[in-house]
């Protein structure tokens, strides 16, 4: 698909058309890596973090825990949906999407730029409504 969008910006006297689509796909396979890589250290993270909390993830979980992450995951919920339609968007497609800032540009048809300060603005905000129930545990 990429290889078809850029069609244009093929250029038969700066180089071959096998050498043109070679490095299309390496670049596009050098992006699947870096967003594999980066989504691996956002989980990594998180999931340190969670460690990090009383209790930990232990696999034992007695009622009262396990009512504390429903309530938790409730709490969530009820945050994103208090978002502008717009960063919550931007933020479902990227974290549960797995889309690339860019992919959520075209698919939007929202500049990237806007699309990457949607996202830092929602997570902003997430952050701050979820910092006083982190104390909390």
């Amino acid at each position: 698909m990429q290889i078809w969008k850029q069609a244009q910006n093929y250029a038969p006297k700066v180089g071959k058309p096998l050498g043109w689509l070679t490095t299309i796909t390496r670049r596009r396979a050098i992006d699947r890596l870096r967003r594999r890589q980066a989504y691996i250290r956002v989980k990594d993270r998180y999931e340190e973090q969670i460690n990090e909390l009383p209790g930990g993830a232990s696999t034992t979980v007695d009622g009262d825990e396990e009512m504390e992450r429903v309530d938790l995951r409730r709490y969530l919920r009820e945050q994103m949906s208090a978002l502008p339609e717009f960063q919550r968007q931007a933020l479902e497609l990227s974290f549960f999407k797995g889309m690339s800032h860019r992919e959520i540009a075209a698919s939007t048809r929202n500049p990237l730029g806007t699309v990457k300060t949607r996202l830092e603005l929602g997570l902003q905000k997430l952050h701050a409504w979820l910092k006083p129930v982190q104390q909390k545990i």
